[in-house]
């Protein structure tokens, strides 16, 4: 019996012990016996115990290669080329292989490089690599399926770099791939489902680079990363669906950036991340959806720099750091009930931000959003949604206001308070004809319209002063045009008379029936011309006039330059 010396697992300490004693279909057995970090021994597992000769053996022979409930050290593909005298690039054949809750023990690596595996499918099922590197670069599994299930790796490199998994299915559902480095850098990953649900890394980096997938759906859901880097960059998904919901991706940079999502529909919702930059720059979702809703987003920064995407929700979000939210392409952007505790930019700078709907419904600003109402086109983004309401379309012009007047962009504010205004009183005329009562019909119609006019176009809910005195001009010339033509033409409904003559006479001269307006416009009233016959109520409509739209000019006016 041989004695071996504690190694370390990422979750527990073992002993290897080796007994002259045949279990199943080896001819010895491996004892493990498992240690906590207190020392304490917490269970015994026991293993057929397998050696690299026999295995070379079969491996020469071209039998298949079990390995279930097998313990195996130093197991090494390179050290086989070396002594076959082979090239370092030969691939070595291994039929039908399965290692289903073995045990693969090692010095410095567990050396799969370069093998082949054929046959209907590949089996590590709750397969432990204990003790050093694991390194599967460049191999080929040009089977059926790749089951690493509930697999367990230690704390050194675990490389899949360069890897074909071929058309079947690919699981690393439940896999423990240990605090070391991971790299699946330009994988292969066929038309088969991938499956790494459950999957668990430590602090370690991981790298994804490059790789490929084609048809299948692909699925992180519950993955859990440690403090490392995590790098998804340039990889290529097909059209199945994409699922990366309630990740915790920890802190650590991420990187997405130029990765083509395809068609499929792509969830990171409910995801959390870390301390650290996340970068979606450039990256394309084709003609897909994408799902961050109810995702935090923790601190560092967001890019979405130029990426393309039809349709991205961010529906509950909370955003408590900087986001780029630059879009080159986009259909639609929900940002309904989000928080924004920092920074949102969609500034167009050197390149087009094109969204065409914006929906902020329920947004709660304690940060500010960067966004131009005339480079952004905000009028089109909120007006084309179809599925919210005046009064929601409303609200996200009441929310941008604001916004615009905390940035110091008042003329955006000016604008955006319009629109508030006009949907605001649109929705409560629909609100109160909705309800069928035609009396109640006929007197919001009427409030409607006395808005419209009053207080949208005469001066656009004093937002423009110079409308507001353009209408004062019309006003003057529109009343004395009244008065010319009344006195002129209809003497005996009425008249301008004056007091200059020492007979009272009429005076329908075209000039001073625009001054009798302009002096009854702005109230002066010097004494020498007055209203006679049915002018006289005629004139004191346009003095009511003319106190009311100085005011309201005064009041723009003030409004605009004060700020």
């Amino acid at each position: 019996m041989l004695d071996s010396p504690l190694h370390e697992h990422p979750l527990l300490r073992y002993q290897v012990d080796i007994e002259d004693k045949p279990m199943r279909s080896f001819s010895k057995t491996a004892i493990l016996s498992f240690f906590d970090e207190n020392g304490k021994k917490v269970s015994v597992i026991k293993y057929g115990f397998i050696s690299l000769e026999e295995i070379i053996a079969k491996i020469d022979a071209g039998e298949d290669l079990i390995l279930n409930n097998a313990y195996v050290k130093n197991f090494s593909l390179t050290n086989y080329r070396v002594e076959k005298g082979f090239d370092d690039s030969v691939y070595v054949t291994l039929k039908n292989f399965s290692a289903k809750k073995a045990f693969f023990d090692c010095d410095v690596i567990n050396d799969f490089t370069y093998a082949k595996f054929e046959g209907d499918k590949t089996v590590f099922e709750s397969a432990i690599f204990a003790n050093g590197n694991t390194s599967f670069t460049n191999t080929d599994f040009v089977g059926g399926d790749v089951i690493f299930k509930k697999a367990k790796f230690g704390s050194g490199t675990i490389s899949f770099q360069s890897v074909n998994f071929g058309a079947g299915a690919v699981n690393f559902n439940n896999c423990n791939f240990g605090n070391g480095n991971l790299f699946f850098v330009d994988c292969n990953f066929g038309s088969g489902n991938v499956d790494f649900k459950n999957s668990y890394v430590g602090d370690g980096n991981v790298d994804y680079k490059f790789s490929r997938f084609t048809e299948g759906d692909v699925t992180f859901e519950r993955a859990s990363y440690g403090k490392g880097k995590k790098d998804f960059k340039n990889i290529e998904f097909g059209g199945g669906k994409i699922d990366f919901r309630r990740v915790d991706f920890n802190d650590g940079d991420i990187n997405f950036e130029g990765v083509e999502f395809g068609d499929g529909k792509v969830s990171f919702r409910s995801c959390h991340f870390g301390h650290g930059h996340k970068s979606f720059d450039a990256a394309d979702f084709a003609h897909g959806e994408a799902q961050f809703e109810q995702v935090e987003f923790g601190t560092g920064s967001v890019s979405f720099n130029q990426t393309k995407v039809f349709d991205i929700s961010f529906k509950s979000c909370a955003f408590n750091c900087y986001v780029d939210l630059r879009l080159g392409e986009c259909h639609n952007v929900d940002l309904s009930n989000t928080i924004v505790r920092d920074i949102i930019d969609l500034m167009p700078e050197d390149e087009n931000v094109v969204i065409k709907i914006f929906n902020i419904s329920g947004m709660r600003i304690l940060g500010r959003i960067f966004i131009d109402w005339r480079k952004n086109k905000v009028f089109d983004m909120i007006y084309k949604q179809e599925k919210t309401s005046l009064y929601s379309k409303a609200e996200q012009f009441r929310i941008l206001k604001e916004n615009f007047r905390n940035n110091g962009q008042y003329e955006d504010e000016d604008a955006a308070y319009l629109e508030f205004k006009r949907c605001e009183s649109k929705g409560n005329l629909n609100e109160i004809v909705a309800q069928g009562n035609k009396l109640k019909s006929i007197g919001a119609y009427i409030n409607y319209y006395f808005q419209l006019y009053v207080f949208d176009f005469i001066g656009r809910y004093a937002t423009d002063p110079t409308r507001v005195l353009l209408n004062m001009v019309i006003a003057v010339v529109g009343y004395g045009l009244v008065f010319y033509f009344i006195s002129e033409f209809l003497p005996k409904v009425g008249a301008i008379v004056t007091t200059i003559t020492p007979d009272l006479n009429h005076q329908h001269d075209f000039f001073n029936a625009f001054y009798y307006s302009a002096i009854t416009f702005f109230t002066i009233g010097y004494g020498d011309y007055f209203a006679d016959g049915y002018l006289k109520p005629i004139a004191a409509f346009e003095g009511f006039s003319g106190v009311f739209l100085m005011s309201y000019f005064t009041v723009a006016f003030v409004r605009k330059i004060l700020r």
